[in-house]
Formats: C-alpha cells, sequence, structure tokens
C-alpha cells in the first residue's frame, strides 16, 4: 500500500479543497446592495428625525415608502439569482462521478416517487431516470401578527428490500444536489415599532434522511444538515434576506438494523423550517433553471 507524505497532504488539500471551484452565485452582490439600502434608510430616519417635530404619519409614510423601495430590490435580486440559475446547473451537471463497482455497496440509480405534502410546498415538474431524479418545487407562506413556525417539505423516496437471508446493517447516503434561493421578509412597522413587538421572519433549510421499516412504524433519521438559513426582523422600515442554495453533497447517514429479506423505506427529503410574525418565507426550486435532485443513493451493507 502506498504511503503519503504531509507534503503531499498538504498539496492535497491546496489543489482540492483551497483552490476548489465554488458555484457562480450572486449573494457578495445582493449583501452590498442590502448593506447601501440600509445606509440610505438611516440617513433619511435621521434627516426626518432632525426638524425638532415629531410627524408620525410622516414618518409611517417614510417608512411605508422605503420599504416598497427595499421590495423591489429584493424583487431585482430574486431575478438575478433565477438568471444565474443556469450557470449553477451547469456546475452541478459537471460534478456527478463514476460510481465505485465495490461488491459491499449497493447503488441505486433512481427514485421511487417524489412527492411533497399538504401545505408544505408544490411540485410543479419532476423525473425519474438513471441518474436522473429531480423535482422543481416550491414553497411560500406568510405569517400574520399571531406569530407561527412550521415546515416546507420536499421528499424523494425508495423502497428497498434486504437481498440476504440475514440481518444486516444497512448504512444510507444520498447523493443530493439543490440549486434554488431561499428569502424571507420582515413587515415595516413604521412608528408601532417604538411601541410594539417586532415582526420577524427566520428559515432554515436542511437535508434530512429518514429510513422507514415497512412492517412496522418504526423510523429512524440518520443524517440532517443544514443547508443554508436566513433571517430578518421588521422595525421601523422593514428587512429581508436571501441566500442562494447552491448544494452538491453526498451525506452519509447512521447504520439501521435490517431484518433477512425484510423491505425498508427510505426519504430523503429537503425541510425548510420557519418561524415568522407579519413576515413571509418563500423557497424558490422552480424558476428558470432552479430544481433539487437526488441522481442516485449508495447503500452500505455490513
Amino acid at each position: 500500500m502506498r504511503t503519503y507524505t504531509a507534503k503531499e497532504a498538504e498539496a492535497f488539500v491546496e489543489k482540492n479543497i483551497a483552490q476548489a471551484k465554488r458555484p457562480p452565485t450572486i449573494d457578495a452582490k445582493v449583501r452590498r446592495a442590502r448593506a447601501e439600502a440600509h445606509r440610505k434608510d438611516v440617513e433619511l430616519a435621521r434627516k426626518a428625525l432632525s426638524t425638532g417635530s415629531l410627524d408620525l404619519k410622516g414618518l409611517d409614510k417614510l417608512a411605508r415608502e422605503r420599504a416598497q423601495a427595499r421590495r423591489k430590490l429584493a424583487g431585482g435580486q430574486r431575478q438575478e439569482a433565477i438568471k444565474a440559475s443556469a450557470a449553477v446547473a451547469k456546475w452541478l451537471s459537471g460534478r456527478l462521478p463514476v460510481l465505485p463497482a465495490d461488491p459491499m455497496n449497493v447503488i441505486i440509480d433512481r427514485v421511487t416517487f417524489i412527492r411533497s405534502f399538504a401545505d408544505q410546498g408544490v411540485v410543479t415538474d419532476s423525473n425519474i431516470g438513471s441518474l436522473d431524479s429531480w423535482a422543481k418545487y416550491k414553497f411560500q407562506h406568510s405569517g400574520d401578527a399571531i406569530g407561527e413556525t412550521g415546515t416546507g417539505r420536499l421528499s424523494f423516496f425508495v423502497l428497498w428490500q434486504n437481498p440476504r437471508t440475514d440481518t444486516i446493517v444497512a448504512n444510507v447516503g444520498p447523493r443530493l444536489q439543490v440549486n434554488a434561493n431561499l428569502s424571507v421578509n420582515a413587515d415595516w412597522n413604521g412608528v408601532a415599532a417604538w411601541f410594539f413587538p417586532d415582526s420577524k421572519a427566520l428559515a432554515t433549510v436542511r437535508a434530512r434522511t429518514t429510513v422507514f421499516a415497512m412492517d412496522s412504524s418504526i423510523n429512524s433519521i440518520v443524517s440532517d444538515v443544514i443547508l443554508g438559513n436566513v433571517s430578518a426582523t421588521g422595525g421601523f422600515f422593514g428587512g429581508d434576506d436571501s441566500t442562494s442554495l447552491a448544494v452538491d453533497q453526498f451525506i452519509s447517514g447512521a447504520g439501521v438494523f435490517v431484518p433477512a429479506q425484510a423491505f425498508i423505506l427510505i426519504e430523503v427529503s429537503l425541510v425548510t423550517e420557519w418561524q415568522l410574525l407579519d413576515g413571509s418565507v418563500d423557497l424558490d426550486a422552480d424558476s428558470g433553471s432552479f430544481k433539487v435532485s437526488v441522481p442516485h443513493l449508495i447503500i452500505t451493507v455490513t
């Protein structure tokens, strides 16, 4: 067996990790635009308050106008993210690996079915094929002053049977690719922000793998990984946040016992956890070249 020196290891890190090609995104440009809009908000607020009089109607009018300008900017940023989705899709398509032929690994090159759930988003298009299982998906929700929490959920399911005549330990690992845009908006409050609870919007997108035993209600979450999160508070002018999701990841999972000849159902899901108080959340995996893919799964059998 070949041995490697520390110098060779450092060279590997420099070539394959430190200088690895990154997907094209517009997040840095979006952050700069958002910071500039915030600076202008502060300047206008100071100017309005420097008159020495407290014009509450005028202040609310200023808050409303700046919130409209902010939402227009956010809409433009989302359109730029949609335009950039084709470049991200090209980057993802070039990253599918040659699958190993290890007899201890079971390669599943297509899922069994794809679906979402009531009030947890909509699948607008999908495909199931060899190394080509994907879905276009969108999830949107708005919350009022009562405050709400919940989840969006897109799931890829695989039905698999243990082919052996004895119990095995199966480690399920899906390959997941996500090309999407996650955004939240917290409503403006104007003068009311000085007296009442602030509006807010938070969202986290996770990749989660769950294994179900088909002959019982037992299920196990074998992996759960955060892919991205955003948060915003409303305050006087309102607030928003967004992030591009350009993910290509093999997600290894914990082992589960599978009895001889038993069937299991594997769920690979994209979960959007959200919390809203006078705000909204939008996960767009539908526009442009956005989509979510599970090209294959590898079940390691021991």
